[in-house]
Parts: C-alpha cells; sequence; structure tokens
C-alpha cells in the first residue's frame, strides 16, 4: 500500500467514533448509578437556576456535564488553527488527542462523591478534543495531497468516503460495545441500585476503555507521515507540478 497515512488515518477514524460513542453513551449511566446524588445536588444548588437543567439531580447533572463539555470544545475547536499552523496539524491532533484521553483516564480514580473534579476534567477533556476536531478532517484532505504527490491523482472521492465509512462503523460499534459491556458487567435496567459490579463496569466503560481506544488512535499517527515538514513539501511540489 503507497499511501500508508489514508490507512492510518481511517483506522485512527474508526476508533475514535468508537470512543466518541463509548463515553457518550456511558455518561448517563454514570451520573444514574456512580455519581452521589447528595454531592451533585448541593453542586448545582450553587449554580445559577438557569444552569439546572432538569428537576431530576441526575439528569441535570449529565445535562450540565455534557453542555459544559460541549462549550469548551469550542473553546478547543478556535485555538487549533493557530495551533497546527504553528506546530502542524499531525502534533497537534496527537497531542489533543492524548491529552484527551489522559482526562478520560482520570475518572477511574474518582470517587463517586468527587463532583467537582468530575466536571473539571469534563471541561479539559472537552478543550483537548476541541483541539481535534478541525484538524481530523483537513488531515484527510492532507492525505488526498499526498496521494497526487505520490499517484499523480487525488483520489478525493475514495478517501473522503472510505473516512465516511470509517466514522459510521465506528458510531455503530462503539454503540454495540456500550450495550455489550453493559450486559457483560450484569446491568439490568429494572434495578433502582445495581450491583458492585455493574457500577464498577460503569465505571470503566466511562474511563478505561475509551481511554484504550483513543490511545489506539494515537499509535496511529506513528504511521501517518505528514508531519509539518511534510505538508510544506508536499504544498510547495503541488504547487510547481501544476504550474506546468
Amino acid at each position: 500500500i503507497r499511501n500508508k497515512p489514508w490507512v492510518a488515518m481511517l483506522i485512527l477514524t474508526v476508533f475514535v467514533f468508537i470512543t466518541l460513542s463509548l463515553k457518550g453513551g456511558a455518561y448517563v449511566y454514570y451520573f444514574e448509578n456512580y455519581v452521589n446524588e447528595s454531592r451533585l445536588a448541593a453542586f448545582l444548588d450553587k449554580l445559577p437556576a438557569f444552569l439546572r437543567l432538569s428537576e431530576h439531580t441526575a439528569t441535570a447533572g449529565f445535562s450540565l456535564f455534557n453542555a459544559g463539555g460541549i462549550v469548551f470544545m469550542i473553546v478547543g475547536i478556535a485555538f487549533s488553527k493557530g495551533l497546527a499552523d504553528r506546530f502542524g496539524k499531525r502534533d497537534v491532533f496527537g497531542t489533543g488527542l492524548f491529552l484527551s484521553a489522559l482526562c478520560l483516564l482520570a475518572f477511574a480514580f474518582y470517587s463517586p462523591e468527587s463532583v467537582y473534579l468530575i466536571f473539571i476534567t469534563q471541561v479539559l477533556h472537552g478543550f483537548f478534543y476541541g483541539l481535534t476536531i478541525p484538524l481530523l478532517w483537513a488531515m484527510i484532505a492532507d492525505v488526498a495531497d499526498y496521494s497526487e504527490l505520490m499517484n499523480n491523482r487525488r483520489a478525493t472521492g475514495i478517501i473522503f468516503s472510505a473516512m465516511i465509512f470509517g466514522l459510521k462503523a465506528g458510531l455503530s460499534i462503539g454503540g454495540a460495545l456500550v450495550a455489550g459491556i453493559l450486559g457483560a458487567y450484569g446491568y439490568d435496567e429494572s434495578l433502582v441500585v445495581q450491583s458492585p459490579e455493574v457500577i464498577q463496569g460503569i465505571k470503566m466503560l466511562m474511563s478505561v476503555y475509551p481511554t484504550l481506544t483513543f490511545m489506539v488512535s494515537v499509535g496511529c499517527l506513528f504511521f501517518y507521515a505528514i508531519d509539518k515538514k511534510m505538508e510544506v513539501k508536499i504544498e510547495n511540489e503541488l504547487v510547481e507540478r501544476r504550474k506546468k
């Protein structure tokens, strides 16, 4: 395979979206079954009323948790281009993905009462992951340029179609894994209080498992050769080639 960056990005895309599906699917179970309700209620009571999006404590906590991550994700997106222009897309993407994975791993060490840490870590995770969002698609476009440089054809349609397939495959696999992992730990939706094994499984689903899949994506970047220097080389050589 001549276009190894394409293969790396395809595998990376699958695992990124497996991770998003895993952690996104875990949130509601985490707040319903793991986070201490009285500590969460006390935390929410200190906030302005408009930030409490539901009368149900767990739902209000989950909603605020999710919203906080999204807001700081947008902040991360705003910083993404400037950092990529300076350090290169691959390095910024890899660093952001690695740091966001560490944030996910941190949830494995938090007790149910660590409400402040849970929310702080979520906004940090949102920021670091936000750095990667625009870069994923920009890097895929760089793969098309790399293909043109190496093979004299861009194959843009094929490359982007494969990435969309990877995205959908990742989301589907991740969704199936959420159900499979909960089932493996014995989750029973009819129970008001889950067993300690299920609680541990939910904690792992929120932390260790998505960390592992994110780290696979980080590992794929070792096979993605388009760093800042290569970006400039590809751009310059294609400009010269197109002049002829």
